[in-house]
């Protein structure tokens, strides 16, 4: 058994809390109380963002890369976007604010999930390029 302080933030880790932030963010965008549904194109990106980050993490995670140079750039690609979306809902959750005129507490603790989501997929991205870059490349 591995310490808590020193275990690594693998695959697993980063797939668990991209769902986890999937399923905070599509819990509260349900509550028509927060996200009137006058603003459903607006919520509809937001549930779009974070799904197709969920997504990415898992599709990157299932490409097993074995040497393979094709398939190393599409996992390292894969995880890329996946960060890069994980930008657009900070900026998604940022605007969200004052539209919905939701309350700073919540929308510091939604950016903070979806932020430290991002640095563990760069985490996780930094490791397979070491871990993973196929020989002669």
């Amino acid at each position: 058994s591995v310490p808590v302080p020193n275990r690594g933030h693998g695959e697993l880790e980063v797939n668990t809390q991209a769902r986890a932030l999937t399923v905070y963010t599509l819990h509260i965008l349900e509550n028509e109380k927060w996200f009137p549904q006058k603003q459903q194109k607006y919520i509809e990106k937001l549930q779009d963002c974070v799904i197709e980050i969920q997504a990415l993490c898992w599709e990157a995670n299932e490409i097993k890369v074995n040497g393979n140079v094709e398939r190393y750039n599409r996992r390292i690609g894969l995880q890329d976007i996946a960060a890069e979306k994980c930008n657009r809902m900070t900026m998604l959750i940022e605007t969200a604010k004052p539209l919905f005129h939701l309350k700073t507490k919540r929308t510091i603790y939604w950016i903070r999930q979806t932020v430290a989501l991002r640095n563990l997929i760069r985490g996780w991205r930094d490791k397979d390029v070491t871990r993973l870059k196929p020989k002669g490349e």
